[in-house]
């Protein structure tokens, strides 16, 4: 499949209606970071939800410190992270390998007249998972400085849990307020070791990470098309799980 470029309508819910336009390039090789996968859209469907409800303590005057408040990691072509923006009226760094960030930054640009006009900011950086300093944008040198980060479908391979919980630990602050929100697709036996090995490694950290809340909803996702699984569309019914994690108060 060639380029495509696909607009993604939000509902009224109290914040606005909008819609975001995201350019999805061919997808070559295992750039899945070139596609928008269903779980981005179902957990930006939500995120009303957990700003009135599990994250409301995140969204009083001055929770969020300026002038990098929420940071979403492997965010693919974007669409979690502007819906973020939008939504939340607030400042979101979308972050992915060096070689997403072109189009990245380009959908980025893309939508910069709504995320503004509905009281955002988004900014595109590249962060590797266990890179090096060379790797990531200088903003991330300095450990623990986002209250929030947002995370959708990011383990494929084994070595994924630990290096996003690593990610995740180095970026995320220290404070027991700070809160980790991500959406992980039930498509398989794969997926589900692969989160568990996600939960276990958070929980390992020195400051331990745990799950406080979790739950499922129902979506549809194509990884079939690109995997051959699914049905004659590509599409499938998948239960998206997500969970929100804070850090364990200190034992000292």
């Amino acid at each position: 499949m060639g380029e495509i470029t696909r607009r993604w309508p939000f509902e009224d819910h109290g914040h606005g209606a909008f819609s975001l336009v995201i350019r999805e390039p061919p997808l070559t090789g295992d750039s899945l970071g070139l596609k928008t996968w269903g779980s981005s859209y179902a957990l930006a469907r939500l995120l009303h939800q957990f700003a009135d409800g599990p994250l409301a303590h995140l969204f009083v005057p001055g929770a969020l410190s300026a002038p990098h408040e929420v940071l979403e990691l492997g965010s693919g072509t974007g669409l979690l992270g502007l819906a973020a923006a939008c939504v939340w009226k607030t400042s979101v760094v979308l972050t992915d390998l060096p070689t997403i960030i072109p189009n990245l930054a380009h959908n980025v640009s893309l939508n910069r007249e709504v995320v503004g006009r509905l009281g955002g900011k988004a900014e595109a950086a590249p962060l590797t998972w266990g890179g090096s300093r060379e790797d990531v944008d200088p903003m991330f040198w300095e450990p623990n400085c986002f209250q929030l980060i947002i995370v959708a479908d990011p383990l494929y391979d084994d070595d994924h849990p630990t290096l996003l919980a690593c990610a995740i630990d180095e970026q995320l602050a220290l404070g027991t307020d700070a809160r980790v929100l991500a959406m992980v697709p039930q498509r398989d036996e794969i997926t589900r070791r692969l989160l568990s090995s996600l939960r276990e490694e958070l929980g390992r950290r020195p400051r331990p990470l745990l799950c406080l809340e979790e739950g499922v909803v129902d979506g549809q996702d194509d990884w079939g098309d690109e995997h051959g699984d699914g049905d004659d569309d590509g599409m499938r019914n998948v239960g998206f799980w997500w969970g929100i994690f804070g850090r364990a108060p200190s034992s000292c």
